[in-house]
């Protein structure tokens, strides 16, 4: 009898930069997780239902939608299960918004080994639990 494969977890790298993007794959790649890329927003969107990683990694400050505003609009939407958050930026200040939604925040330059363990403890309540919806605090 074969053993089936398990699943590896699939992560959201939102950011602007293309070298950005490319560098978190290759660190997520490296240590075990499926990558998926988004130049956007909406292009985040799309993919979140197409697919459905397990946690996203945004860049705060983006342009036309920041992510902070992306990740915002996705809170309570019944249509679209609960996905961990995990912000990345270099403006500093764009941390207090990211940190009212509940997320853990990475300053870049940050060292990898420290992403992965920020990916790690997002995926650890997802292990044999089931998805819970996202709420923002104090939302009713």
């Amino acid at each position: 009898m074969e053993k089936q494969a398990k699943r590896r977890p699939k992560i959201l790298v939102v950011d602007d930069e293309p070298a950005i993007r490319e560098l978190l794959k290759l660190q997520l790649t490296a240590s075990g997780y499926d990558v998926v890329l988004a130049e956007d927003a909406f292009a985040a969107r799309r993919l979140l239902y197409q697919a459905a990683p397990d946690v996203m990694v945004v860049d705060a400050h983006m342009p036309y939608v920041s992510g902070v505003e992306f990740v915002s609009t996705l809170v309570g939407e019944a249509s679209l299960p609960w996905v961990p958050v995990i912000f990345i930026t270099g403006r500093a200040e764009l941390l207090e918004g990211a940190s009212a939604l509940g997320s853990a925040c990475l300053v870049k330059p940050f060292l990898a080994a420290r992403l992965i363990e920020l990916v790690e403890r997002a995926l650890r309540p997802q292990q044999g639990g089931s998805r819970l919806r996202t709420q923002l605090p104090n939302a009713a």
